[in-house]
């Protein structure tokens, strides 16, 4: 039996593109700070009203409780928010790509 390290390298590569996803967002955030501050007002508002919203949904005492819970946490949501946004929109424009290249086939 051969030693495979396709396992491995699936795995480096997933981990190398949390890494780098994660590397962008914040080095993102650090040039916003220092250039832009309004687009990081606007995500901070903008992330505080989801939030608000979200839990507005939920019954009387368990809204109030996440909420609070989930806003003292603010920087760490709003980058993982972030992270998030930037990953899911990075697949969706990878996939309209492959998906184009094999329509060309």
């Amino acid at each position: 039996m051969k030693p495979s390290f396709a396992g491995a390298r699936r795995w480096a590569g997933v981990h190398l593109f949390r890494l780098w996803t994660a590397l962008a967002v914040v080095g993102s955030y650090g040039y916003l700070w220092v250039n832009k501050p309004e687009y990081l007002t606007w995500w901070k508002r903008t992330t505080d009203a989801v939030i608000e919203g979200g839990c507005g949904a939920l019954p009387y005492p368990w809204g109030d409780r996440i909420e609070s819970t989930i806003g003292d946490f603010g920087v760490w949501v709003q980058l993982t928010l972030a992270i998030l946004t930037f990953r899911v929109s990075l697949s969706l424009l990878m996939m309209i790509i492959r998906s184009t290249r094999r329509r060309r086939r």
